[in-house]
């Protein structure tokens, strides 16, 4: 019996130990395992923070994209508001100088009217002159003036104005002159 004992002493001491490996086996294989999840964790982690890296890289990409279009399209619309600027500007220029020649224009067309009305006045003048004359000599019994006094009094003043031949009415109306 004491093969027996041994035998089931070694064989409980041999199950004990193997007991004991298995639980060790065991336990690291269980630590294996938590390792393993962990890395898969950590791994799922980096993939996520990779992807999620990768879909804001591509969303800044498109982004700075969008801002670069934009910066074109002011830059253009800026380019635009200087062009109208100065174009603008050459309008009110061009405005400017037709204000100044029409003002011009408006103190000739005036000076020429008073000098008309200052020869209309004459004319008036000379005409209630020579009606005078025609009632004195009424009145003292001649019936006409002579012929010399009349015409220096029907005279009118010499115009300033270009005389209306054919050359004038071409320059308005242009050439050839034809009937409309």
């Amino acid at each position: 019996m004491a093969v027996a004992s041994i035998s089931r002493s070694t064989i409980a001491e041999r199950e004990v130990a193997l007991a004991v490996r298995e639980a060790e086996l065991n336990r690291r294989e269980s630590a294996l395992r938590r390792a393993e999840v962990a890395r898969l964790d950590a791994d799922a982690a980096v993939a996520i923070a990779s992807s999620s890296l990768k879909s804001r890289v591509a969303e800044l990409g498109r982004h700075e994209h969008d801002i670069a279009l934009r910066e074109r399209e002011l830059e253009k619309t800026l380019a635009a508001v200087e062009a109208q600027r100065q174009q603008l500007e050459s309008v009110r220029d061009e405005y400017a100088s037709r204000r100044e020649a029409l003002a011009a224009r408006a103190r000739e067309v005036q000076d020429e009217r008073d000098r008309l009305r200052r020869e209309q006045a004459k004319l008036i003048e000379a005409v209630l002159a020579l009606e005078e004359k025609q009632r004195l000599l009424m009145e003292w019994g001649l019936t006409a003036l002579p012929a010399d006094d009349v015409e220096a009094e029907a005279k009118p003043a010499p115009s300033r104005m270009p005389p209306l031949d054919a050359q004038w009415w071409s320059k308005q109306l242009g050439l050839p002159l034809e009937a409309a």
